[in-house]
């Protein structure tokens, strides 16, 4: 074998192996690829699932502050209300105070009055039929 015809061979060799190689390497990398795939593609379902979720969520969230916002209203109309139930009990306290109370006294007065008088006149007039009759 002459030298030439050995160097033809051994590059033929190294040919045929370097294609093995990137045989192997293409396959390998084609595999990796796959997974990637397969991975990205898992990793997007999970995506629209959580986003789904979150839409979800986030509708609930909104009725539950609407609710909030119903139940605010609401205690807002009831502390008003009690404002204006208070604005009326603190006039009718100072109506009792200025009005009711001094008519109660007089006539508180004007009873007892009466009854001393009636008490007295009973007494006297008694007395002197008592007298009269020993």
């Amino acid at each position: 074998m002459s030298g030439q015809l050995l160097l033809f061979v051994a590059l033929s060799i190294a040919v045929i192996g370097l294609s093995v190689v990137l045989a192997m390497m293409l396959l390998q990398l084609r595999r990796t690829i796959r997974q990637l795939e397969s991975r990205l593609d898992s990793a997007l379902r999970q995506t629209e699932m959580t986003a789904e979720d979150l839409r979800r969520t986030n509708a609930a969230v909104r009725e539950i502050l609407g609710h909030v916002e119903r139940i605010t209203a609401n205690a807002a109309l009831v502390s008003e209300s009690g404002r204006h139930l208070r604005k009326t009990l603190d006039l009718a306290s100072a109506g009792v105070t200025g009005i009711v109370l001094p008519v109660l006294g007089g006539v508180s007065g004007l009873a007892s009055g009466a009854r001393a008088f009636i008490e007295t006149f009973i007494n006297r007039y008694s007395r002197k039929e008592e007298e009269n009759h020993v």
